[in-house]
């Protein structure tokens, strides 16, 4: 059953793309029948478009009539492409044409739409004035009731020629190609993207508050407020052990969302082989932010701890810290 279901959809697929049996049905149809089926095809979208546009309080039952007259014109176009068209059409009446269309769609055991079997008994009537007899509130739901319909038979009706049939074949392979490349850019881009060594990286820090840790600067989030926030001290610092030494190229450290940009500043970047001993690396003295991180690009640094630290009694407030370079083994 699984095998079976697996079957259909890769067919449905394949013939999404290349469209063959589509292609052999238009094909089997002839010229000639080709050709009566789009008149009454396009004289169907017409009327039906028309009658779209006219849709309103004032000028619902020409809406009505113009949907009547699209309906009369989908079943000819449907019986023409299933070969059923057993009636003259020139004289035929919606009448006989919905009861041609009845047994055609009955033979091929096509569900008929409850919309289209409660519009039928009206769309047949006689009475050239049945539509504008009708209360506002009957005529909207009429023509919902064959807006559906219309929907319905239109979709069990392809009315391209073969040259329309192969230029979508060629458009469907086309984007499916370039969406095809584009994922396996993406793909290529993120396996190829430099890794934030410092992602779940141990931390320490020289106080905290409101419920942070220095660990909130490498959980890899950034909420718009904060991760870290310090106590009031002499030179907060909040420190990140990267596990060995690495060979660092850059260092983006993201300061809070919220509005206070400058209560870290002068932030300085240091760096240590043993976590006890750092060295100063770059200072920062601009105000930065969540969305106007601080980027330092060091040169020929290699260490295993790095350190932000605030050259003045303040709090240090941080969002993120991302580290990346190349571990040395």
């Amino acid at each position: 059953m699984i095998v079976t279901a697996l079957q259909s959809v890769l067919g449905g697929v394949r013939e999404f793309f290349l469209l063959e049996k589509a292609e052999q049905s238009v094909a089997a149809l002839g010229r000639s029948r080709q050709d009566t089926l789009r008149l009454y095809y396009e004289a169907a979208s017409r009327r039906l478009n028309v009658a779209q546009d006219l849709r309103g309080p004032v000028q619902t039952s020409a809406a009505l009539s113009l949907y009547r007259e699209g309906t009369h014109f989908l079943a000819l176009a449907y019986l023409a492409s299933r070969g059923h068209l057993n009636i003259d059409p020139a004289s035929a009446t919606i009448q006989q044409s919905l009861q041609e269309l009845d047994k055609a769609l009955e033979a091929e055991g096509v569900d008929v739409r409850a919309a289209y079997s409660g519009a039928r008994s009206w769309l047949v009537s006689a009475d050239p004035l049945d539509f504008d007899r009708l209360n506002a509130a009957e005529a909207a739901r009429r023509v919902e009731q064959l807006e559906e319909a219309r929907r319905w038979l239109s979709a069990l009706i392809d009315a391209r020629s073969p040259a329309e049939l192969r230029w979508t074949r060629v458009a469907r392979i086309g984007a499916a190609v370039v969406v095809a490349l584009a994922l396996v850019a993406l793909l290529w881009a993120r396996v190829t993207a430099p890794k934030n060594l410092a992602l779940g990286k141990p931390t320490n820090q020289s106080s905290v508050n409101l419920g942070t840790t220095g660990a909130g600067v490498v959980d890899g989030l950034k909420t718009g407020t904060f991760g870290y926030h310090s106590d009031l001290d002499e030179s907060p610092w909040v420190s990140i052990d990267l596990g060995r030494p690495t060979a660092i190229s850059s260092v983006k450290v993201f300061g809070r969302g919220d509005n206070h940009y400058d209560q870290s500043i002068p932030l300085v970047l240091e760096a240590s082989d043993d976590g006890t001993n750092y060295q100063q690396v770059v200072v920062r003295n601009e105000p930065f932010s969540e969305y106007d991180p601080w980027v330092a690009q060091p040169v020929n640094l290699v260490t295993r701890f790095v350190r932000l630290r605030t050259l003045r009694r303040a709090v240090l407030v941080l969002g993120e810290v991302e580290v990346y370079g190349s571990p040395r083994k």
